[in-house]
């Protein structure tokens, strides 16, 4: 007798169905404060020259502020600290018109540090090279980084390539790998989940990209840990195709996007014991759609927060708004963030070398 094929492991999806209103906002890098109320993102406004600031929305009070840091940069990244207590960032020189501008920028970007409610800004001693979205270690000893290798001419649609992790230790004042060097394609969003483990997102190293898409049910989510220098394989999870933007909750609780067979494109959860829970992404209308572009589980697990693209959904368009799931009734609401233009100014110093500031983790 042929035996029986092992069952696929489901996941209950609870139908949500919701049609964002266009935000007509730049934004990216969303990070949620531990208190779950103060969101932090990054905000580039198109008629101000390549301008791009740190923004902090207070989701009980509704009120946008934007942090007064020092001008002539572009803020690319920004994320709290596991604890809250700092902001870790990148940043870049507003370039000029000419290619070797763009280049040199690039090549000496940097990481800074500062206080969650602003005073001084503390510059990292990384190496050059073009560094981009920090965050921090649980205990706040550690920033980890993506580092690119390879830009592509400006005729590229996509100039970055070769991403690998690094990390700079507080203690010793110096950075490395994180673990081994591998040229992933790709750099997403990344946290670490443990004191020597890195949760993060990527289409995976070059050369490998597309045969681990065949094996691993297209996964673009990963683990690494410190110091581990063999070839790392995507996360794959038995009924979840496509699964990506990855985050945890303290409590441990995976949150990602994914496709299941039943119910197509949902946001799951599953928790630290294994427990799945989804929420399938249904239009209120035909003629809207909502794509998130960021997902993140807030630290207390009570909500998931999105950075979603206006529609229509174009190759170039990087408007989007934001959203929230809340969990308890699963519905999705869209929020409504006051104009750039509105926000209350948090002071920020002048930056400083880190040995020179007072911050110091």
């Amino acid at each position: 007798m042929k035996a029986r094929a092992a069952a696929e492991v489901a996941t209950p999806t609870a139908q949500t169905r919701f049609s964002p209103p266009n935000g007509g906002r730049e934004i990216r890098s969303l990070s949620i404060h531990p208190n779950g109320s103060d969101w932090l993102f990054v905000e580039c406004v198109e008629r101000i020259h390549q301008r791009c600031d740190v923004m902090r929305y207070q989701l009980k009070t509704g009120r946008l502020y934007r942090y007064g840091l020092p001008e002539g940069f572009r803020y690319t990244y920004a994320h709290y600290s596991p604890q809250g207590r700092y902001i870790v960032m990148s940043r870049r020189k507003i370039p000029g018109d000419s290619e070797d501008e763009e280049r040199r920028s690039l090549d000496e970007s940097e990481i800074a540090l500062m206080p969650s409610e602003g005073g001084v800004l503390a510059i990292i001693p990384a190496a050059r090279g073009n560094k981009l979205s920090p965050f921090m270690s649980l205990d706040e000893t550690r920033i980890a980084f993506w580092r690119s290798a390879r830009l592509l001419p400006p005729s590229r649609r996509v100039r970055l390539l070769e991403f690998d992790l690094w990390e700079f230790d507080f203690s010793r004042g110096t950075e490395r790998p994180f673990s081994g060097l591998f040229k992933f394609v790709e750099g997403g969003q990344a946290q670490y989940v443990s004191d020597d483990e890195i949760l993060f997102q990527s289409y995976g190293p070059s050369g490998l990209f597309t045969d681990y898409h065949n094996r691993y049910g297209r996964s673009e989510i990963y683990r690494m840990r410190r110091g581990d220098d063999r070839v790392p394989v995507p996360c794959a999870f038995d009924g979840i195709l496509h699964a990506e933007l990855p985050s945890q909750d303290r409590a441990g609780h995976l949150c990602l996007q994914g496709q299941t067979r039943r119910h197509g494109l949902s946001v799951i959860r599953l928790s630290s014991q294994g427990v799945r829970q989804g929420w399938q992404l249904m239009h209120g209308n035909s003629e809207s759609v909502f794509e998130p572009r960021e997902l993140l589980c807030a630290p207390g697990g009570d909500y998931i927060a999105a950075i979603y693209m206006d529609q229509p959904s174009t190759r170039g368009n990087r408007l989007g708004g934001m959203a929230l799931l809340d969990i308890a009734t699963t519905t999705w609401s869209a929020i409504r963030l006051p104009p750039w233009a509105d926000a209350e100014i948090i002071p920020v110093a002048a930056s400083s070398a880190l040995g020179n500031s007072e911050v110091k983790p």
